[in-house]
């Protein structure tokens, strides 16, 4: 009786952990090279054993999804993923580089192709539920939905432009918080939002930079 991850026999105690996130339903630790989210006490899981255990087995770079169960007296009681280093997190997206911006849209892009793939469906994709440190990671899968469908091309645009929405945002938001007018964010807004589906995010954004080396410098040439 106790914690196990996956069939390991595991002892939790304060030296191990170092709290580094809270949320609503849960907290996550560092735990020796990994993160690990683990459900507050007397709350039902925010996701399934099943669709977790689904998750568990594909592979993806930086959409985060679980690796090892945790279970508590047989319970399923949270999840370890890969552990996003803190460094770096005072970068700023509209500053990075138009080559890494673009590259950062396409690996995130390959993973929701990979996902869309496997039926699931990507939920609660929001800045809140990502990290920037130079690359960008979406960190919380519990929202996730694997569906019971055999075609699977309208669920990729789908999630395709949902990484494209939480990219409007984060721009949007780190323009206001540089000071930026809520006009000139509305129309970058508006500008984003004329990405047709069919179009990956990662050719939009290259042509519509042009030889603006990054998102600050594109949105100043506008003005």
């Amino acid at each position: 009786m106790g914690y196990k991850l996956d069939d390991k026999d595991i002892k939790l105690s304060g030296k191990q952990l170092q709290k580094i996130g809270t949320g609503v339903k849960g907290d996550v630790y560092k735990y020796r090279e990994d993160a690990l989210k683990i459900f507050r006490q007397g709350t039902e899981p925010p996701i399934d054993l099943e669709t977790a255990e689904y998750l568990a087995s594909i592979s993806t770079s930086q959409i985060l999804l679980p690796k090892r169960l945790l279970f508590y007296n047989h319970s399923f009681r949270g999840y370890t993923y890969k552990l996003v280093s803190r460094k770096g997190t005072g970068k700023r997206l509209i500053m990075l580089p138009k080559d890494e911006l673009i590259g950062n849209t396409s690996i995130l892009e390959e993973d929701a192709s990979t996902l869309s793939g496997k039926r699931v469906l990507l939920n609660g994709i929001e800045p809140a539920n990502s990290i920037f440190n130079g690359d960008l990671y979406l960190t919380d899968p519990t929202g996730y939905r694997v569906l019971d469908i055999e075609e699977t091309e309208e669920l990729e645009k789908m999630n395709k432009y949902q990484i494209h929405l939480l990219l409007s945002a984060l721009i949007c938001q780190e323009l206001r918080n540089n000071n930026f007018s809520s006009k000139v964010e509305r129309e970058i807004k508006g500008l984003l939002e004329l990405k047709d589906e069919d179009e990956d995010g990662s050719s939009y954004f290259k042509n519509i930079m042009g030889n603006c080396d990054t998102i600050k410098q594109f949105v100043k040439k506008m003005q």
